[in-house]
């Protein structure tokens, strides 16, 4: 008999496959820092998301401040799509073997572009459903990663594919309290699915733990006898979400908003690939195929911020993002098997993101122009911490954007968004006596396209 909880990971999945076939649903990379992605306007997204708090011309308040939803007249529908080409590559500088005093350089090559084109889908609804109650639906994406490197590279015991996808079904409710004021929540379910790969230095542990003349004889030598270990698993999590929205006055808006942590438990399934000649190391009990349990806790953050009309052309805004990253200390997996924990150490901090923009919206209010900045900090402290799963920096948006109202109804909203990383060091040593020493050159590109409907 099916245990519930585990039936419910399969309903999920279920559930998971089906939207994916709909809404075109990728592998995806990470796009904000972290593993957070910030792509959930494109309207907001032509500005730097810096008026996103006190938004709510398009539907996307359902994600960034709910209580935002009071304001809406209508039911509006928001649909919208971006493209991202990311571009991740290493630099080796003195990548090794072995210790210090005694090392030998990492064979292979630099991995090629790990990172991978992808298109991300969102979907928000908006009901008024009374003068002071206004209900909300949405259909996202908060988190995702994907990082593919060339199977020879020399990183590959440490990374191979490193991939997190993830999405979120977030209804929501708004209450007018007053005129001015309102307030906001939401409850949010996840379903997330994960794969990590990387292969294993089979040559390594037999010098290691047994004649190296013996290992010599058999061909196993470090890093010429490599073997290949696979993750793959799922997991669903429960959250919330609240805001407030005040407008001080007619053309002045303050928002701020909430949104909860949410603990993953991910059960997976683990296969191993062992060469012939390293078969004794399975013999104990290691190194074979089982089932493996990882607990993560995805970041509660809080945003705030200000949109100010200065005439009634131009608008200002800004606002700022902290993320409690510091929750994620490691990645720890725990195998059903007898083979060891696998500890992937993060120590990961908080962090803040910075936004500002402006939008000129034209005298007939038939089309308007928007542009945006933003210093978005990265949870990485430092070379030795940074994996190459998650070679994550500071990055530096740069953005722009357009509106075009079709109808008085049906408007759309284009955007475009360049994310400028700085040389990111690393030094990060492996289980192995591998040590991954160089740098990483990053750039990304995203554009954005988005349909509002109010009926």
């Amino acid at each position: 008999m099916i245990q519930p909880y585990r039936a419910i990971i399969y309903y999920w999945h279920r559930i998971f496959n089906f939207l994916g076939c709909i809404l075109l649903w990728p592998a995806m990379s990470a796009f904000g820092s972290g593993i957070a992605l910030m792509e959930q306007s494109a309207k907001e997204m032509g500005q730097a998301f810096s008026g996103a708090p006190t938004n709510f011309s398009d539907a996307s308040t359902v994600f960034f401040n709910p209580a935002a939803m009071s304001q809406s007249e209508s039911r509006l529908l928001s649909v919208a799509g971006y493209v991202i080409a990311p571009s991740v590559n290493f630099h080796n500088d003195s990548s090794h073997f072995g210790s210090a005093s005694r090392s030998f350089p990492l064979l292979g090559n630099d991995g090629g572009n790990a990172g991978n084109w992808a298109f991300i889908p969102n979907m928000y609804y908006v009901h008024p459903l009374t003068n002071r109650i206004t209900l909300g639906f949405g259909v996202n994406t908060l988190f995702g990663m994907k990082n593919s490197y060339n199977s020879d590279w020399k990183g590959r015991y440490q990374a191979l594919d490193s991939e997190l996808k993830h999405i979120n079904f977030n209804p929501s409710v708004a209450f007018k309290v007053t005129e001015k004021f309102s307030l906001g929540v939401g409850f949010n379910v996840q379903y997330m699915q994960t794969t990590l790969t990387n292969a294993i230095d089979f040559g390594a542990i037999c010098v290691q733990f047994r004649n190296p003349s013996e290992c010599f004889s058999q061909g196993a030598l470090p890093q010429l006898n490599d073997g290949h270990v696979s993750l793959k698993g799922d997991s669903v999590g429960f959250g919330y979400n609240f805001g407030a929205f005040y407008a001080l006055t007619q053309n002045f808006r303050l928002g701020a908003s909430y949104r909860s942590r949410v603990s993953h438990d991910v059960h997976s399934k683990v296969d191993f690939s062992v060469p012939d000649n390293a078969a004794m190391f399975t013999r104990g009990g290691q190194f074979i195929d089982t089932h493996a349990k990882a607990s993560v806790t995805l970041p509660d953050n809080v945003l705030f911020g200000f949109s100010y009309r200065i005439t009634p052309h131009w608008t200002l805004s800004a606002d700022a993002l902290w993320t409690h990253w510091s929750l994620i200390r490691e990645l720890r997996t725990d195998f059903a098997s007898i083979q060891p924990d696998d500890t992937l150490t993060l120590n990961w901090r908080d962090t803040w993101r910075y936004a500002f923009g402006a939008n000129y919206q034209s005298e007939s209010n038939k089309w308007a122009l928007r542009s945006g900045f933003a210093y978005d900090q990265s949870p990485v402290s430092g070379a030795q911490l940074r994996s190459p799963r998650i070679p994550d920096g500071d990055r530096y948006w740069l953005t722009f954007g357009f509106t075009y109202a079709l109808s008085q109804n049906i408007h759309i909203h284009g955007a475009y968004a360049h994310l400028f990383v700085g040389d990111l060091a690393i030094n990060k040593q492996g289980v192995s006596a591998d040590t991954l020493v160089g740098h990483y050159s990053e750039q990304l590109n995203i554009g954005g396209l988005q349909l509002d409907w109010r009926f």
